[in-house]
């Protein structure tokens, strides 16, 4: 099971979740802005207990609980354009990246036209943190080559079948 996470003002409608071409997947409608950052913790929380992911997803705001929750539980996670730096509530720090000597798979697909994010600034961070980072030229924040994620996606989940 996928469980995706899906960014700020979206839903479980978004592009990025219909794309994954992956059968056993789940994303949940989270309202970021009328929720605060301890509410959606647990609630995340509760997702991962209920549904026993594989998996983790995360698009933008997304792919900041993504990577908080694989280091929270230990879940491999993909990242995709993920906001490191979420400004729009007071109670959401930056999220620090803990080195990837853990053993635990982390990988990122960054599109490198991004028009909403400081990618670079996202790129630096994460290059070197994590297990594998994809990018690709062009692009925008609300993913261009949709194929190509969901490739990234694939090849993380056979990496995790090869493990077990």
């Amino acid at each position: 099971m996928i469980l995706f996470f899906h960014g700020l003002d979206s839903d479980n409608q978004t592009t990025k979740f219909t794309a994954i071409s992956y059968p056993h997947k789940y994303c949940e409608t989270v309202d970021y802005r009328c929720r605060n950052m301890e509410e959606i913790s647990r609630h995340y929380d509760e997702l991962i207990a209920q549904h026993n992911p594989i998996l983790l997803v995360g698009h933008s705001l997304g792919g900041y609980w993504a990577l908080l929750k694989s280091q929270q539980h230990g879940l491999p996670c993909v990242l995709v354009n993920p906001q490191l730096y979420p400004s729009f509530r007071a109670d959401y720090p930056e999220l620090e990246v803990t080195s990837g000597n853990d053993g635990v798979l982390r990988i990122a697909y960054l599109e490198l036209g991004d028009e909403v994010l400081d990618i670079q600034r996202i790129h630096r961070v994460l290059d070197g943190s994590l297990t594998e980072l994809h990018c690709a030229n062009g692009g925008h924040h609300r993913v261009a080559d949709l194929a190509r994620m969901d490739s990234v996606v694939h090849a993380a989940l056979e990496r995790i079948q090869k493990q077990d």
